[in-house]
């Protein structure tokens, strides 16, 4: 299947499903070429070729491979480089792989580039869950900060000194949120804390 909904490889404009093959019951093997006269589209036939390295040549980008049918009736798979090239990239399509994207600002549009579309919106939601991730903890740690330094109201008076402020953090804030606080009252970045304090496990896409 391709065009808007392809696997790994672009097939361009083409939409459909490729016959490779047909077995009765038993596991007989039928011609799959007569089933092209009820309005099948079948797989293309090479017969005679022998160079295998020659049969990796031929494969276009726009096409996944071939598969090489032996004599007896085993079969083997001869994938095109670019099908190698798409195929390592999902591979490595995981959590982290997302997480390492953001926690760098880096551009997630180089990661979804070559992303087949059916994985697409999989990882844009999953984009969305550490943004938002990272969004309740800033704002939970902004909130926390200012309560204590400024009140509610803007109406602390006298500012509290570090040292309060400090013993009220140890006492009353999650650990991992901790150096995010002392962070903000010095007025210190503290992305990279919030990044590292929401890393996700690795796991698969």
């Amino acid at each position: 299947m391709g065009g808007q909904n392809r696997i790994v490889v672009d097939y361009g404009d083409y939409e459909g499903l490729v016959l490779l093959g047909t077995f009765d019951k038993n596991g007989k093997e039928y011609d799959v070429e007569m089933w092209s006269q009820w309005g099948f589209d079948v797989v293309r036939r090479y017969d005679g070729i022998k160079d295998y390295t020659f049969l990796k040549k031929m494969i276009a980008d726009t096409h996944e491979g071939f598969v090489v049918k032996f004599s007896n009736g085993e079969r083997i798979k001869i994938k095109g480089e670019e099908y190698l090239r798409l195929h390592k990239i999902m591979t490595n399509l995981s959590t982290t792989a997302v997480w390492e994207v953001l926690s760098n600002g880096g551009d997630m549009e180089n990661l979804l580039k070559d992303v087949p579309d059916e994985f697409f919106q999989k990882i844009k939601e999953y984009e969305r869950t550490l943004k938002y991730g990272f969004y309740q903890v800033s704002e939970y740690c902004g909130k926390a900060h200012d309560r204590f330094r400024y009140g509610k109201y803007n109406d602390v008076d006298p500012e509290p000194t570090k040292k309060q402020f400090a013993e009220h953090v140890m006492k009353n804030c999650h650990p991992p949120y901790r150096p995010v606080m002392f962070s903000m009252w010095d007025g210190k970045p503290y992305d990279h804390i919030i990044w590292r304090i929401i890393k996700p496990a690795f796991k698969k896409l």
